[in-house]
């Protein structure tokens, strides 16, 4: 049975935080669980989308404009969205991210790059609040097509393991009903298409509206937890309302740019009384597609001393159930 990617497992394995934090429930809680771009080299010329203090909050919903409820046109989007993003035969940007989950909100900042033929480049940072200003730890993921490594780095400790993704992909689409994009996405190898196919999977959306940051008019997609991911939060009781527990966000919003429909913004929201919060808010800067990128980007050697884990079997394992 294949791997069921929930927004918070691809999120909090897109910034690394499992070694950053003693949250062994949230792995608990989610385990249970041909449009052709022909944008030639272009930049993403636009105001980085991050917060300025003019911007209305997240919870206000007089910031959208022109809202429409369409569950049908808002899935639409973003399974367009996802399609262009496998279309494009580079992509390259800055990432910044803001977690606010528990009493002190921490930041990571990264870079991501992704070919074709799932070659992708992941790094982040956890930036310190030291004076040394060194990270806390670092996540690299690199994949040439042929194998994923993932390096973790905490505190000077290196982890690393390798997946086969080849191989990997020639047992799954031995079930002659393997969806190849969805396959990508479900095994958590697919990267930012990867990310929004396991938002699609566990969420359903419901209105498509405007609004604009830093003079910039986005396409804002609102979604909400399916039932089918809501039940494990019920107590065995399908009647009883689910009770999300503090570190699961209750909705999320994602920002498209209208002409490319390239995410430039995804936050996770959570409910506090009347207002819905932000949990994690990711920006994506800096866009860049289909221009050139070395092939040396997406080659990677463990570091002296550290011993890769093949974890390729795990994932055979499950896919000859």
């Amino acid at each position: 049975m294949l791997r069921n990617l929930t927004f918070m497992v691809g999120l909090l394995l897109l910034a690394g935080l499992y070694n950053f934090f003693p949250w062994e429930q949230l792995s608990q809680a989610a385990a249970a669980n041909k449009d052709t771009a022909t944008v030639p080299q272009a930049s993403l010329a636009l105001a980085d989308p991050e917060s300025s203090p003019a911007e209305v909050p997240e919870g206000d919903s007089s910031g959208e404009k022109n809202l429409k409820k369409n569950p049908a046109y808002a899935e639409a989007l973003l399974k367009k969205s996802r399609e262009k993003l496998l279309a494009y035969s580079s992509i390259q940007a800055e990432i910044t991210e803001t977690v606010q989950i528990g009493p002190k909100p921490f930041h990571i900042k990264g870079k991501y790059l992704q070919g074709k033929d799932l070659k992708l480049r992941l790094e982040f940072e956890v930036q310190s609040r030291k004076e040394d200003g060194k990270p806390v730890g670092t996540l690299l993921e690199i994949c040439d097509g042929q194998v994923l490594w993932t390096e973790h780095n905490i505190k000077g400790n290196s982890r690393v393991t390798r997946r086969d993704v080849q191989a990997i992909m020639k047992q799954a689409q031995m079930n002659p009903n393997s969806q190849p994009n969805l396959l990508v996405a479900q095994l958590g190898l697919g990267g930012l298409p990867g990310l929004l196919a396991a938002i699609q999977k566990n969420m359903q959306f419901e209105s498509v509206a405007e609004r604009t940051i830093s003079g910039k008019t986005l396409t804002v997609l609102n979604g909400s937890w399916k039932e089918g991911f809501l039940a494990q939060f019920k107590g065995g009781d399908p009647n009883a309302p689910a009770q999300l527990p503090a570190y699961v966000p209750d909705g999320v919003r994602i920002y498209l740019d209208p002409d490319t429909l390239f995410p430039r913004r995804i936050v996770y929201l959570k409910k506090n009384q009347e207002t819905m919060d932000r949990m994690v808010t990711l920006n994506f800067s800096k866009v860049t597609l289909n221009a050139p990128i070395a092939a040396t980007q997406f080659a990677y050697e463990p570091p002296d001393g550290v011993f890769p884990v093949d974890i390729t079997h795990q994932y055979l394992k499950q896919l000859s159930q």
